[in-house]
């Protein structure tokens, strides 16, 4: 079969295998190489290979978007930690191509899509079944559409493997071949994708809409981006839980809410994610024993955790105090610029600092309060996107919006204000502020050197060293 032989190094990886819960782990070396890409089980390996990298394994794969996307924003600072001086540049905008973060993400992304090609490249076999073969086909347009669209959001265009065969060295994509590639390979999936998922953490085809919800909205497609976000709304397969902190309960995942969530195991370092240990200092009193933390500590600013209307249930996942486990005393935070984001609730089952808290990337209050800014960036306020914002802000006890109250820039600022209060620390400030061309302006007003070059990362630099075709982002 074709590409056997152009990435072997798979079989030597740990990927999981689909079964009737949560996909499982198998060591690949356990398929023999000739025979990797000639059965279904050996594809689906492959195929689950690409799943965990598009999971983001690893602990700065899973982190790194909190703070590539929260710390430029301004939704959080940190301190402390072999990690502060990649927040410190992140935060002053004195980013460069070596960062850690930069790379990271660009490596993971990509090794989703290697594998996901792999797949591909390997169904026209008709040993495989025709459903399989239809259904993983789905799964790795899935897989593309959603990879290549988070390397969109963070590099801009970048160079694009279809096939394993490619020749390696690909210069950058033009921006039409990019955004044409991503909605195409997002439709594809949602053609072919199940309602249900076929393992906890798979793809289906509400995932696919919700991602190309955000694609569209990000990239200022409003009438496209609220005809999607009706189709998930249609489909009747999501809701809002009722109360907001259970939407992030270990107890409640894979709740209704949750459109596309990235899962998490304590089982290892590649399945789990360690945010929490870089979110509370040592004499934090943990609730379990077997919970660890870094000497790093992520905060929220004062004027945010004050923002909050009273009685809005999303400020109490915010610890503004603490008594310590050291010295008895309390520890205040708010009043010093240092309360703790709390979303992620400490893992009962975790071990030391790896955790298996999923982490969300697109919920269905998302897909409520997407709609409503694409209306008004289409038609000015609505009842209609007066509703969707409404139907959020009463989950958390906050009081409704009343239509008269709004003009079409007011009604914009307001539902850019409830993003924040209802998506913080879950990696969307950034691309919310670009979207609306603020992203600079506003790092500006905080006293940073931002230039507009900044709205895009860099092409990692040793990247840009193996591949002369590669033109780094202006700026770098």
């Amino acid at each position: 079969m074709k590409a056997i032989y152009h990435y072997l190094l798979v079989v030597c990886f740990v990927g999981f295998t689909a079964c009737e819960g949560p996909l499982e782990e198998e060591i690949f070396s356990e398929l023999a190489p000739s025979t990797l890409f000639t059965s279904e089980s050996g594809i689906e390996a492959v195929l689950n290979s690409a799943y965990a990298y598009s999971h983001r394994s690893g602990y700065q794969e899973s982190w790194a978007p909190l703070f590539m996307q929260g710390m430029t924003a301004g939704e959080a600072h940190g301190l402390g930690g072999s990690i502060e001086s990649l927040w410190a540049s992140l935060i002053t905008f004195t980013w460069d191509a070596n960062h850690a973060h930069v790379l990271a993400m660009w490596t993971v992304y990509y090794n989703a899509i290697r594998d996901a090609n792999l797949v591909l490249d390997n169904l026209d076999n008709e040993a495989l079944s025709a459903d399989f073969r239809q259904r993983a086909a789905a799964e790795v347009h899935f897989l593309r559409g959603w990879n290549y669209a988070e390397l969109y959001n963070l590099y801009g265009p970048v160079p694009v493997y279809t096939s394993s065969t490619d020749a390696p060295l690909q210069p950058r994509a033009s921006d039409a071949e990019m955004r044409a590639l991503i909605e195409t390979e997002l439709q594809l999936a949602i053609e072919g994708l199940p309602a249900e998922p076929l393992a906890y953490g798979k793809a289906t085809r509400g995932a696919a809409m919700g991602i190309l919800t955000k694609f569209y909205l990000n990239t200022r497609q409003w009438q496209k981006a609220a005809d999607m976000a009706q189709r998930v709304i249609d489909s009747g397969d999501y809701g809002l839980v009722p109360v907001y902190s259970d939407v992030f309960a270990v107890a409640n995942e894979g709740n209704r809410e949750m459109v596309w969530a990235l899962p998490k195991s304590s089982v290892s370092g590649t399945t789990g994610q360690a945010i929490n240990a870089l979110l509370f200092p040592p004499d934090y009193p943990r609730p379990y024993p077997n919970n660890g933390v870094f000497a790093a500590r992520t905060y929220l600013f004062d004027d945010f955790v004050n923002s909050f209307a009273e009685g809005d249930t999303r400020r109490d996942m915010i610890v503004t105090e603490y008594v310590s486990t050291s010295s008895g005393q309390r520890v205040g935070g708010l009043g010093f610029d240092r309360s703790f984001p709390y979303k992620y609730e400490f893992d009962p089952n975790s071990v030391g600092v790896n955790s298996g808290n999923d982490l969300p990337v697109v919920r269905y209050a998302d897909i409520l309060i997407s709609r409503a800014e694409a209306l008004n960036e289409l038609e000015g306020p609505t009842q209609e996107a007066i509703d969707l914002v409404s139907q959020v802000r009463q989950r958390a006890g906050a009081e409704p919006l009343r239509l008269a109250d709004y003009d079409q820039a007011s009604l914009r600022d307001a539902i850019l204000r409830e993003r924040e209060w209802e998506f913080w620390f879950e990696a969307k400030r950034r691309e919310d502020q670009l979207r609306h061309g603020r992203f600079i302006a506003q790092a500006r007003d905080r006293g940073h050197n931002a230039e507009d070059f900044h709205v895009l990362f860099p092409l990692p630099q040793v990247e840009m060293n193996a591949n002369n075709l590669l033109e780094q982002n202006t700026g770098y």
